[in-house]
């Protein structure tokens, strides 16, 4: 009799467990015949997961675990073959979480789905109604961006990638916005966290990110998710608008060593770019056009190259005609400068006043060239 309810006991302990992490998704996809399979992948903590499902006569099931919500994609391959999930169209962008038994339908087009089973996901769908229109503009000016003559570099061609640029940069700034309002009225939401990640994108701005921190719920907060963030927000104070500039020496093209701290009482521009990086690229030539207006007694521009090859560097410094010093240690990514800086992605720049303090991060175009006229008497 002992044993008997030892075992029920241990059934009842393990059964909540499995069912914590465990989620269904079952689904209708038109009259989708075989060796069609059905095929999903997310991220955990890293680690990706990637599984597949048989789809017969349309229908299929898929089962994994999760030990917290997470944005997945499903895709469709007609074939049964694996497809990348990046070249593929036929993929849809959904939510799962610990416990959802979710029901999914579409026609042979899984992008077109509706789902229902899913608290997160439902939350995801609110969030999406709440950026349509903004995204919708974004996908717009995507399109004609393929259309522009990136590769014109006379002065109307410039002239006209910088309209675009500042028209972009607007849509997005306006995405910005309506991505913290969707944060500041829904911070019980597990997905603001995600969201709150999106927001921040690859510098984080302390003073800018913090506050919209502090508004999620205490729940989210204490999540695996949630303390991660966390981690990454204290981190990016090291470098934060308002803090001293790290030092640093890098050498230059010739074997010269850059230092920062021979330029102290000069406002300098930190570039952070990459041959390889077609926007970076672009920002380049905009940086070229912003900077031969301004003294150059008092600017001193210090590209920072995140590159791999020097022959890639060499090339791309020529045909850009880089204003100013150009420095880089050939460590790719993990450049040393880009890392005392925070920089995890270009391009991006920093700027340091006269007394080496950074006082803005990341402005571009019109907002770089207005912050530095007033700061050399322009």
């Amino acid at each position: 009799m002992n044993r008997i309810l030892m075992f029920l006991v241990a059934c009842l302990i393990s059964m909540p467990m499995f069912a914590q992490t465990t989620f269904y998704i079952r689904g209708q996809l038109g009259k989708l015949p075989a060796p069609a399979k059905v095929y999903i992948g997310f991220s955990i903590d890293g680690d990706i997961v990637y599984d597949s499902a048989d789809i017969v006569n349309g229908t299929f099931k898929l089962v994994q675990e999760t030990p917290y919500p997470v944005n997945a994609l499903l895709m469709v391959s007609k074939n049964g073959e694996p497809v990348n999930f990046f070249s593929n169209k036929n993929v849809a962008h959904i939510y799962v979480e610990p416990g959802a038994s979710m029901w999914l339908t579409s026609d042979e087009d899984i992008a077109n789905f509706e789902a229902n089973g899913c608290k997160s996901q439902d939350d995801y769908a609110g969030y999406q109604k709440h950026m349509a229109d903004i995204n919708a503009k974004i996908d717009a000016l995507t399109t004609e961006s393929s259309n522009t003559m990136f590769s014109d570099v006379s002065a109307a061609g410039l002239a006209a990638k910088r309209n675009y640029m500042e028209r972009f940069r607007a849509a997005m700034e306006e995405r910005k916005k309506q991505m913290k309002e969707f944060i500041q009225q829904n911070p019980e939401m597990y997905i603001s966290i995600d969201i709150l990640e999106e927001y921040a994108g690859a510098f984080i701005d302390y003073q800018d990110v913090e506050p919209l921190y502090k508004v999620l719920s205490d729940k989210t907060k204490k999540t695996i998710r949630g303390k991660e963030f966390l981690k990454k927000l204290t981190d990016s104070k090291q470098a934060a608008v308002g803090s001293d500039a790290p030092d640093f020496s890098q050498k230059d093209q010739d074997g010269n060593k850059i230092s920062l701290s021979s330029f102290k009482g000069k406002t300098v521009l930190l570039n952070f770019w990459g041959s390889w990086n077609s926007a970076s690229r672009i920002e380049n030539q905009e940086l070229k056009q912003i900077v031969k207006t301004l003294d150059s007694k008092k600017l001193v521009v210090i590209n920072v190259g995140l590159e791999a090859r020097r022959d890639y560097w060499n090339k791309a410094i020529t045909e850009d005609k880089l204003t100013g010093y150009n420095v880089s240690d050939m460590k790719y990514m993990k450049n040393e400068i880009a890392q005392l800086y925070k920089v995890s992605a270009v391009p991006q720049n920093v700027l340091i006043d006269e007394s080496g303090k950074i006082i803005a991060r990341n402005l571009k175009g019109n907002q770089l060239e207005e912050k530095l006229k007033s700061l050399l008497g322009k």
